[in-house]
C-alpha cells in the first residue's frame, strides 16, 4: 500500500510544512506503519542500481518488512517499506536529514516455491554520499551492517564479508 503523493499540498519549502503534517492524523497512522512516503524523504541525487540476487530468510524479510521508525536523535536510520502491488522496496533512509541512502528491491518467493522467503534482487544506493563515491561492493557492505544492527537481520546466507 503507498499513498498518493499528490493527495496533499506538502512542499519541503513551505514554512508551514510541518505544522500541517502534525495536523494529519492519517500520516501519523502511517507513520506508525513505518510506510516509505516519498514526499518527506529527500531523493537521491545520483543513484546507481545493480543487481544483487541474496535470499532472504522468513525471519529476516519478517524484520524488513516491519521497519523501523526512529525514536529519537540518537537512532541514524529508517527502514521504510514501500509495496506498489506486491511489489517490495525497502528504503533505507537518513533520519534526521530526511535523505534516501539505499534501496532494497525484494522479490517474494511465489506460493509454490519452497526455497528463501524472498530475494534481494537489486540495490539502489546513493553514488556520492557525502562526497565519497561508493562502489557496488561498499554499497553492500554498508546495507548489511546497517540492517544486522538496526532490525538485527542475520542474512545467514550472505557471507561474514560482502
Amino acid at each position: 500500500m503507498t499513498s498518493d503523493s499528490n493527495a496533499h499540498n506538502y512542499v519541503w519549502e513551505d514554512d508551514a510544512f510541518w505544522d500541517r503534517v502534525h495536523e494529519d492524523n492519517e500520516f501519523w497512522d502511517r507513520w506508525s506503519k513505518n510506510i516509505f512516503e516519498r514526499i518527506l524523504v529527500k531523493p537521491m541525487k545520483k543513484p546507481l542500481t545493480a543487481p544483487w540476487d541474496l535470499a532472504i530468510s522468513d525471519s529476516d524479510m519478517e524484520k524488513l518488512k516491519a521497519g523501523f521508525r526512529p525514536r529519537n536523535l540518537d537512532d541514524k536510520y529508517a527502514f521504510l517499506i514501500e509495496d506498489e502491488n506486491g511489489n517490495i522496496s525497502i528504503h533505507i533512509t537518513r533520519h534526521y536529514a530526511h535523505e534516501e541512502e539505499y534501496i532494497l528491491h525484494v522479490a517474494l518467493k511465489p506460493s509454490n516455491d519452497n526455497s528463501a522467503s524472498a530475494k534481494i534482487h537489486s540495490i539502489t544506493w546513493e553514488g556520492e554520499l557525502a562526497g565519497v563515491k561508493d562502489d557496488v561492493e561498499k554499497a553492500k557492505e554498508r546495507i548489511m551492517t546497517l540492517a544486522r544492527v538496526i532490525p538485527y537481520c542475520d542474512f545467514e546466507n550472505a557471507p561474514a564479508t560482502v
